[in-house]
């Protein structure tokens, strides 16, 4: 007997409706292939890159634990989520007035207006992300929960291909500024439907809000909660780790682009060929997941980390031609599908649902190696060859392994129970 209610399945369906239009914005303004490409279209180089990569990646994560106290205090969460998606919106505008009237405008100054609306938008973001997890968590009740990720990666997929479509139509039809201009104002439109189903969301009073703590409470409860909860700790130290292997994506584009002296109008293709990679990868993690849980999704980020990098490295030292780009950026897509599955899925599954939110600004406030990692690339590119480079960021993605495999997921006690009936 399903013992679903009605606002569980509306909120269930605002959830799904606002990921489809999400899969637009995001593959608009991608942070591995369109961000890249509008950074060394302004006349920007690997360190720039590695500013906005921390700025989009990094930024978001390390200040979620500023966030987590407030979100976690407040009865009603979805008026926050709401106000955060659209100062997201807002500031993907702006970027797109900015960039129409670019030319007219020093690189550098427009570098400045760029970091801080990406700013603006990375803030927004983290913000209304805790406030996102939290929500599932009480919104969606646990037997719908694993079908919600997987599903929701599904439509990932479509909304993903037919944006990296537009993207591809835009780039070539389009010239200079302008094609990023369209794109980023059409990112803003999506934002925009996307909130459509996030007020469909039926959301109850949570009676385990907590008062606000201050700075000091705040660390206390890091500190015994990472104490207490093995597995937490473990994934913070996985997610450390394998953000290794994320935040280098961007810097392939820049690397390829030169080395094969690709033209702008191309940037296009690549974008699809990512968003492809996503697609087809997407059709395999759920028979991943359902046997071996997210555990083993992000044991194949931990591997494929280190094989991509090392596969481009090789290939070039072996004299590979433009053939390689069409093999590097599937993959790429797919690792970044992989991360984008795992992350909330595992964080959803591993903590409490009255410590959600603050779970969430432990996680992001740890994971600092998304913030300080592009920096330190961008800045090493400068001074070192990128085989070096990017062959040592592999090696460090495999140390994952061990933290991986001392995790507890709900996922491997179902599994155990499952082994001892079966008697096996």
């Amino acid at each position: 007997m399903d013992k679903t209610s009605i606002e569980e399945k509306q909120s269930y369906r605002g959830f799904l409706i606002h990921g489809i239009f999400l899969a637009l914005t995001v593959t608009f303004t991608e942070v591995n292939s369109v961000l890249p490409a509008l950074i060394l279209q302004v006349g920007g180089s690997e360190i720039h890159i590695g500013v906005i990569t921390a700025i989009m990646i990094g930024l978001p994560l390390v200040s979620q634990l500023l966030f987590a106290p407030f979100v976690q205090s407040r009865p009603r969460k979805k008026k926050y989520l709401i106000g955060g998606l659209y100062t997201r919106m807002i500031a993907l505008f702006g970027i797109g007035m900015l960039l129409i009237s670019s030319e007219n405008i020093a690189p550098g100054l427009v570098l400045i207006l760029i970091y801080a609306g990406l700013i603006i938008f990375s803030l927004s973001g983290a913000f209304a992300g805790i406030s996102y997890v939290s929500l599932i968590g009480s919104t969606i009740p646990g037997e719908l929960r694993h079908q919600f990720f997987l599903r929701k990666q599904a439509f990932w997929s479509v909304g993903v291909l037919l944006s990296g479509i537009l993207t591809r139509y835009i780039i070539t039809g389009f010239s200079g500024s302008m094609r990023y201009a369209f794109l980023f104002s059409l990112a803003a439109l999506m934002l925009a439907l996307g909130s459509i189903g996030f007020w469909m969301i039926r959301e109850k009073t949570d009676s385990a809000v907590i008062n606000r703590p201050g700075l000091k409470e705040i660390f206390i409860s890091m500190k015994d909660i990472l104490k207490e909860d093995t597995t937490f700790r473990y994934y913070c130290f996985t997610a450390n780790i394998l953000s290794m292997g994320i935040v280098l994506i961007p810097f392939y584009l820049p690397t390829l682009v030169r080395k094969f002296d690709i033209p702008s109008n191309f940037i296009g293709t690549i974008v699809l060929l990512q968003m492809s990679g996503m697609l087809l990868s997407n059709l395999i993690w759920p028979r991943i997941v359902k046997p071996l849980g997210f555990k083993g999704l992000l044991k194949i980020q931990s591997v494929a980390g280190f094989i991509i990098p090392l596969t481009m490295v090789l290939s070039l030292n072996l004299g590979a031609g433009m053939w390689l780009v069409y093999i590097i950026f599937p993959l790429l897509g797919s690792l970044a599908s992989a991360h984008k599955m795992s992350g909330e899925a595992v964080l959803v599954q591993i903590s409490d649902d009255n410590k959600r939110a603050l779970y969430s600004g432990i996680y992001g406030a740890i994971n600092l190696t998304s913030a300080i990692a592009p920096l330190l690339i961008g800045l090493l590119l400068n001074y070192l060859s990128y085989q070096w480079i990017f062959i040592f960021f592999g090696i460090i993605c495999l140390a994952a392994i061990p933290n991986i495999n001392r995790m507890v997921c709900p996922v491997d006690i179902q599994k155990a129970r499952e082994d001892m009936i079966s008697g096996n």
